[in-house]
């Protein structure tokens, strides 16, 4: 397995995964274009935003992905953290979790925020057993999955 930055050419692949992802779920879709266009340039933008994107590629295949952007002052903020089915429990969202932590160390972050629906109950017991704090904070996006999100937060002092 290797991991490396995206490239905007990954793409495809990357809506790919998460479609198949979100197929785990009862009325959960993904839709590009209304709801997360930045897949589409998924290296520019989160350059842009003074962010990093990562995939996990086996055999040429992209099979999980996460991101990271600055938050508030102080936060740094997990987003799309997403692992094909068959390579699940293997340590690779742990990892990429630790990823972002140690850039949010390094950077003097105080915190390590991210968002996860409401559905993805495996996710939820892995930031759990990673000392992430399940806040009291929702959010609903007004999708159409409907979907609504818990905010979970790991302080890093």
């Amino acid at each position: 397995m290797n991991l490396r930055l995206a490239r905007n050419k990954d793409s495809e692949q990357i809506i790919k995964l998460i479609r198949k992802c979100f197929k785990d779920y009862k009325n959960c879709f993904l839709d590009v274009d209304n709801d997360s266009p930045e897949l589409k340039y998924i290296y520019s933008y989160f350059r842009r935003q003074r962010g990093k994107f990562w995939v996990v590629e086996d055999k040429n295949k992209i099979i999980g992905c996460m991101g990271y952007l600055p938050s508030k002052k102080n936060e740094i903020e997990i987003h799309k953290l997403y692992i094909d089915q068959k390579f699940r429990r293997k340590g690779l969202a742990k990892h990429l979790v630790k990823k972002v932590e140690n850039i949010a160390v390094r950077e003097n972050k105080s915190k390590v925020i991210l968002w996860t629906d409401t559905r993805f109950k495996e996710a939820h017991k892995m930031y759990l057993k990673m000392d992430y704090e399940k806040s009291k904070k929702t959010r609903r996006l007004y999708d159409i999955s409907d979907t609504v999100e818990y905010n979970f937060i790991k302080n890093l002092r």
